[in-house]
């Protein structure tokens, strides 16, 4: 899935998505770290909700709105919690991509980057899940 986010494009494998949701309001986490935008309930569950660009830029701009959320399977950290959620600025997209699909841009990467990429005519990053998920275990602990 490639997956429109703010700065960049992400490209995850699909089993890693639970859910897309349409915007909903976000509530803030008192105290968060800037990567953390707050959590949404989502079928009963608390679910913090990533900025991804601030990984790499804790001054990137926070949206106040965007198209949709998208809820991620915990991968990588077998322990921590089950869900998360990125924001996407666009509709995610499927893709069926082969390796040659993929170009390596050579480009610095970021603390949360696995690898730059060029999808097409798109640029991407492919995030780490492990990194990411890792954070998400410092989130202090949200009642419903």
């Amino acid at each position: 899935m490639l997956i429109p986010t703010p700065g960049t494009h992400l490209l995850l494998p699909n089993v890693c998505i639970a859910e897309i949701i349409p915007w909903r309001r976000i509530k803030m986490l008192p105290g968060g770290p800037s990567w953390c935008m707050g959590h949404i309930d989502w079928r009963g569950r608390i679910v913090p909700v990533v900025h991804y660009a601030s990984f790499a830029d804790e001054n990137a701009p926070i949206p106040t709105s965007a198209r949709c959320l998208v809820v991620m399977n915990r991968a990588r950290n077998p322990r921590g919690l089950a869900f998360y959620a990125f924001v996407a600025v666009g509709l995610p997209r499927m893709m069926q991509l082969l390796e040659d699909d993929l170009q390596n841009n050579n480009a610095d990467l970021g603390v949360a980057d696995v690898m730059q990429v060029r999808v097409g005519t798109e640029d991407a990053v492919i995030p780490s899940l492990e990194f990411i998920e890792g954070r998400l275990m410092s989130l202090p602990a949200v009642e419903s």
